[in-house]
């Protein structure tokens, strides 16, 4: 089978973070669902370099507590999210037909929500996985495509756009209540390991075409 693309470019504590993850993996292996338990308390520890999305989750008089996420890639495998299609059929002769076809369909793609924590992880799979990934993108209809189905041959015609599947985990970290700061806070800052939530999303790139294989 040949395939190508034609291109149209337009809450669980740090001390238990070992075993949840083995366990997410050992669920996700035998086909289970990974629910989330609520946060608890968790260890204090120097807040970690590299820590993002921060967000103000209590403020007063007093001052804020801030939370701050780190991401952990697991894996990252390309797919293709289909919108439209048509199968051009040419197994009953022995000549070649030529065809133009047209995506007649539009479907919106979204970045995965993730689960048990509030973030938005699209700059980070910007970075990390590819740069061509959206938070969201809709697929064109009229894009039109002419090709040469060979005799005997079975020709499978599919719009959309390139995408990822991504395996990744999210620790969330909250600082102690820090007065009079209207900033982020950094790496001096103290922090509550907060949390530990295991993610499966599909991410969405800008990159959109017809795929022809054969069947």
């Amino acid at each position: 089978m040949v395939a190508t693309t034609v291109r149209r470019t337009s809450g669980v504590r740090r001390r238990r973070f070992g075993v949840v993850s083995a366990l997410a993996g050992l669920l996700s292996a035998v086909g289970l669902a990974v629910t989330q338990a609520p946060a608890s308390a968790g260890a204090w520890v120097t807040c970690p370099a590299g820590l993002t999305g921060w967000k103000v989750v209590h403020g007063s008089r007093g001052g804020q507590i801030w939370e701050g996420y780190r991401y952990t890639l697991h894996s990252a495998v390309p797919t293709f999210l289909v919108s439209d299609g048509q199968l051009l059929d040419n197994s009953g002769t022995d000549l070649s037909v030529s065809y133009t076809i047209t995506s007649s369909v539009s479907r919106t793609y979204s970045v995965t929500a993730t689960v048990g924590v509030q973030t938005q992880p699209t700059q980070w799979l910007t970075t990390s996985v590819n740069t061509s990934i959206v938070s969201s993108v809709t697929t064109a209809r009229g894009v039109s495509i002419s090709t040469t189905v060979p005799p005997r041959t079975r020709l499978l015609a599919e719009y959309g756009v390139e995408a990822y599947q991504v395996s990744y985990a999210i620790e969330a970290y909250r600082t102690e209540r820090i007065a009079g700061n209207k900033q982020p806070p950094g790496p001096n800052n103290r922090c509550e390991e907060w949390g530990y939530y295991p993610q499966n999303a599909i991410a969405p790139t800008h990159v959109e075409g017809w795929r022809l294989r054969t069947t």
